[in-house]
């Protein structure tokens, strides 16, 4: 495969960033959105059947409930290419910049308490907003975490590979069972997993506790040379308590990770927030605690002092029922047929409104599905129609900062801006710019990039010396985490260039672009596209300037 190869009409390769027994990662740009992202490409012959495939597809979408969740990698799309007899699975991720968690620990060796503590909290926030969504990641290691924004503060866990883990979990039992190899490393691997009985949300905790004890201690659970061995081991022997090895380790947290490396799932912390409640007490000082909040794993209804579902099984089966169905009109949208999908969303959004309620979870995701379809359909105008009733009551449900909130009022803002209300699309990224930061922080990318879509947006609506305003502000920013010559550091120049001659400094925009051109044909060579946008831009410009 070249980086030069095009996934799905829309996806360009150019930069191989990793490679594993599963396929390879690629650094890429979406041409529809022009943004980078990552693109993991899965072969499918390498995941066994057909089955496998289509599990993956199915939690893929399940996986769209988590976004905005801060301590989740978004996965944006998915689908296949190529060829009959030899295409290629595809997933489109969110494109973070940091280190897995297993280069962090090859640094540190043994982390103090605090730092392991909060590293692992992170991570037990985002499994735990996935359980309660209903997925199981199957896949928990330290490659799979990664640390960004490191700093005095410790740094920011990103779980990777929801809706892709299936696929490796698969493969990794396939393998156990039929050929007796070893997939990868098993030092975190649960015992359910090794004897290929059912995965559950405590397979997930059992290996987030190998991982604390091997932070706490700079060792794994369990050793040896042979991989079967150590498989075995996880099967029935214990670990000696993390204390042992470490003294300063307290010993409730000790027991914790006992916890969950009790052999039995059963025997282990039920949910990831029982594991976030033992790890609070050893938080660094003056670190809020994370909790999940995006997704439910069951509805709590009154009456039921244990949040069990006390409705009458026939209202349970109709509910699951009306998923499904959900799910079948959602997989329309895998084929293109999205006003198809579009009208079935619509159509069981009465049938779950009266099954569930307005405001349940469920019935909220599908107005935003059946709105984000809209707007994939080309219906931008009833996008937006669709997504400011629906903001308006995730308001009131989940709060301005809930992921769904986040995601409604992203998707609003960018059905307004190709709806061509430009204005509008500049008022909800204003409005939704300190909401992110105050999730994710200033410098994270998904900031970043709503300003630079307020500014833009704020410019097309007839307000270039606005524009020009927040360029200012963010163009520094950008290059400052993003680097000097990333592509979304470059489109910022762009803009600021550009509105500039708008706001009455045509030389001024001269000037700048063509630095711009000198940039572009520095790293991407003279021939390339975004250069020769670039480049013409410039002669634009120029040609104003002539008498």
């Amino acid at each position: 495969m070249t980086g030069e190869r095009v996934l799905g009409g829309r996806y360009r390769l150019h930069t191989l960033v990793g490679r594993g027994g599963m396929g390879e990662v690629w650094r890429a740009v979406d041409g529809v959105l022009d943004r980078d992202v990552a693109v993991k490409v899965i072969r499918p012959g390498s995941v066994g059947t057909a089955e496998v495939v289509s599990r993956f597809r199915r939690e893929a979408r399940l996986t769209a409930r988590l976004a905005g969740h801060p301590h989740v990698v978004i996965l944006h799309d998915f689908g296949n290419d190529g060829p009959e007899g030899d295409e290629v699975l595809y997933a489109v991720m969110e494109l973070v910049q940091g280190r897995p968690l297993t280069a962090v620990l090859r640094e540190s060796g043994p982390m103090p308490v605090p730092r392991a503590v909060d590293l692992v909290s992170q991570a037990a926030s985002g499994l735990g907003a996935a359980h309660r969504a209903g997925i199981v990641h199957r896949d928990v290691k330290p490659s799979n975490l990664m640390v960004v924004e490191e700093g005095p503060g410790g740094g920011t866990v990103k779980v990777l590979d929801f809706g892709i883990a299936s696929l490796t979990a698969a493969e990794t039992s396939r393998r156990l069972t039929r050929t007796g190899g070893v997939m990868g490393t098993p030092a975190y691997m649960s015992p359910e997993q090794i004897n290929g009985t059912r995965m559950s949300a405590a397979g997930d905790l059992y290996s987030l506790g190998a991982i604390l004890y091997e932070l706490l201690t700079g060792r794994p659970p369990f050793e040896s040379p042979h991989p079967l061995a150590v498989l075995r081991m996880h099967m029935v022997e214990r670990p000696r308590p993390a204390e042992e090895l470490r003294p300063d380790v307290p010993r409730p947290l000790s027991e914790l990770v006992a916890s969950m490396l009790a052999k039995a799932p059963q025997d282990r912390p039920a949910f990831a927030e029982e594991v976030l409640d033992g790890l609070a007490p050893f938080l660094p000082r003056g670190r809020p605690r994370t909790r999940p909040e995006a997704g439910r794993a069951r509805e709590e209804r009154p009456g039921s002092a244990d949040g069990a579902d006390a409705a009458e099984p026939t209202t349970r089966l109709d509910a699951d029922a009306l998923r499904d169905r959900l799910e079948a009109a959602l997989a329309l949208a895998d084929g293109g047929r999205y006003a198809a999908a579009v009208r079935e969303v619509g159509g069981l959004l009465p049938l779950l409104t009266g099954a569930l309620g307005a405001d349940h979870p469920d019935t909220l995701r599908a107005r935003r599905q059946e709105a984000y379809l809209s707007g994939k359909d080309g219906d931008h105008r009833g996008a937006v129609a669709r997504l400011d009733a629906l903001v308006a009551d995730l308001m009131r449900v989940y709060g301005a900062q809930h992921p769904e909130t986040l995601a409604a009022r992203y998707y609003l803002a960018a059905n307004a801006g190709q709806a061509g209300d430009h204005a509008l699309a500049a008022r909800v990224h204003a409005d939704l710019v300190p909401d992110l930061v105050a999730v994710h922080g200033p410098d994270a990318e998904r900031v970043l990039g709503t300003r630079l879509y307020l500014a833009f947006a704020t410019g097309e609506a007839g307000r270039p010396r606005q524009a020009v305003d927040l360029l200012e502000g963010l163009v520094p920013d950008l290059a400052r985490v993003l680097g000097e010559e990333d592509r979304t550091t470059l489109r910022g120049r762009h803009y600021h260039a550009a509105y500039l001659g708008h706001s009455g400094a045509p030389e001024e925009a001269v000037h700048r672009y063509r630095a711009l051109v000198e940039d572009h044909t520095r790293i991407f060579g003279a021939a390339h596209p975004a250069t020769r946008i670039a480049r013409s831009h410039l002669e634009r410009w120029e040609a104003r300037l002539r008498p």
